[in-house]
């Protein structure tokens, strides 16, 4: 597949926020979150973030050359490996030698002894969520004109997605692959349901543009998306429905709305494409965007590993921007660093 610049954009800028969001997250007292600085990376993670990652996961997924099963089961399978190794790293290690503090460990409702281990390294979050997603694109894939499919099936699982959550088995295996499906936090993070619904739209997306169909460009998701916002909140304001729903589990009219904006937002990065010259900002963007699995998996390492020196969501301002600076380079630096040794290492082969 070609790349799309405006993809790049979208998705490398967003994949450079998510260690200040994460760093925010864990280190910042409650006052940082109510000034421009944490406003701003609110609006980003909840607006501009896995939505984002997800619709353009999709996208590429239509675009890609190399569907056929095998192929697909091997990266999906490689990124739950990374999955399961990043909750190592991530929390069982820091656990293991207790940084984690204990607000943090009752966050996330960690039980004593080998239990809370065994939880901490099954909990489900977005890498989880890519894999599984993955195999469910290819499935689609082989059905024919299976955008019509797709755009279906994101239809009816935005719709029908309340129902399934917090569903329950007796059997340990499957009460596990339930809540991959429809749990919530501090078990799972991102549930295929109804965050499916972005890679599936995506997909069809995707394979409509490779149609060259006129009604539906880059330049032109900005249309289909004021539709679904206005007509999210329109039905929101009839069905007195004010509030929006947990991130993590938004409900189908708060679904609809995301999908709208996230539309828009890909449209504001086809236009900044088009008009704003190349330069070595972009270069960046599209370097996050290629090496998205490895930042998220060495900011996340970093920053959990941080807090014993920083203290858990007790940091000011200043000390705020002082810790986004530091680990958004440090995981660009050892970013950079991997992929020179994996070169070094190639050449010497």
């Amino acid at each position: 597949m070609k790349r799309i610049a405006s993809l790049d954009y979208a998705r490398g800028f967003t994949v450079l926020m998510i260690a200040p969001i994460h760093s925010v997250m864990l280190y910042s007292a409650y006052s940082v979150r109510d000034t421009l600085l944490g406003s701003f990376l609110a609006f980003v993670a909840e607006w501009h973030g896995a939505q984002v990652f997800m619709l353009i996961m999709g996208i590429s997924f239509s675009f890609s050359k190399n569907q056929d099963f095998e192929s697909v089961f091997k990266k999906a399978a490689g990124l739950m490996v990374f999955a399961y190794g990043l909750n190592v790293f991530k929390f069982i290690i820091p656990h293991f030698f207790g940084w984690l503090p204990p607000t943090l460990l009752g966050l996330l409702q960690v039980e004593p002894g080998i239990c809370g281990y065994k939880q901490l390294f099954l909990l489900g979050d977005i890498l989880h969520f890519a894999a599984i997603s993955l195999i469910i694109l290819a499935i689609i894939t082989e059905i024919n004109k299976y955008e019509k499919v797709a755009i279906w099936i994101a239809i009816i699982i935005c719709f029908t997605a309340p129902p399934f959550w917090d569903a329950t088995s007796d059997n340990s295996f499957i009460n596990y692959s339930l809540e991959l499906l429809g749990g919530q936090p501090p078990r799972v993070f991102f549930p295929l349901l109804p965050w499916l619904v972005y890679p599936l739209l995506g997909l069809s997306i995707g394979k409509i543009i490779q149609q060259k169909e006129d009604w539906l460009g880059f330049d032109s998701f900005w249309i289909p998306g004021f539709f679904l916002i206005i007509v999210g909140f329109a039905l929101k304001y009839f069905l007195r429905d004010p509030d929006f729903s947990s991130f993590y589990r938004t409900r189908p009219l708060d679904t609809i709305v995301h999908v709208g904006f996230v539309l828009i937002i890909l449209s504001v990065w086809h236009w900044i494409s088009i008009n704003v010259k190349p330069n070595h900002l972009f270069k960046l963007f599209t370097y996050a965007s290629r090496r998205i699995t490895q930042i998220y998996i060495i900011q996340w390492i970093l920053i959990c590993w941080l807090i014993p020196f920083t203290g858990y969501q007790r940091t000011g301002f200043i000390g705020t921007l002082f810790l986004i600076v530091l680990t958004s380079i440090i995981t660009l630096t050892i970013t950079l660093l991997t992929d020179f040794l994996k070169t070094e290492n190639k050449i010497r082969k």
